[in-house]
């Protein structure tokens, strides 16, 4: 068993930034489904910057084992509201693997840590 960490830490005025002048830019960045329960949340840009490190997390953990893109990740939720990652990358079923990951923000910061264990 071997145990990988990958943490990102953002700005959130990034992510205003973003959403007030290049608001089609997220559509690159973000599955349709993120983009949607961002938009419910209280704070867009908070949420989207959490996503954001939650998936920058999840690709410095695979690095060693799977090179993943932006573009291959998803954030969702579980049945219980907690943060969940979709892999979508042919070859991650090939890796047996438990991955748990953990955001959090404030006004100014987000933040993220994936923790990945390679069975």
């Amino acid at each position: 068993m071997r145990c990988l960490v990958g943490t990102d830490l953002e700005d959130v005025v990034r992510f205003r930034r973003i959403l007030d002048r290049k608001p089609r830019l997220l559509s690159g960045l973000f599955f349709a489904q993120e983009l949607d329960v961002a938009k419910t949340a209280p704070h867009i840009d908070q949420t989207l910057s959490g996503y954001w490190c939650a998936k920058e997390a999840v690709i410095k953990a695979f690095a060693p084992v799977l090179g993943l893109d932006i573009w291959n990740i998803e954030i969702t939720k579980d049945l219980r509201g907690f943060p969940k990652v979709v892999i979508h990358h042919p070859e991650v079923d090939l890796i047996s693997f438990q991955l748990s990951i953990s955001i959090s923000h404030t006004k100014n910061y987000a933040t993220a840590t994936a923790l990945l264990t390679i069975l």
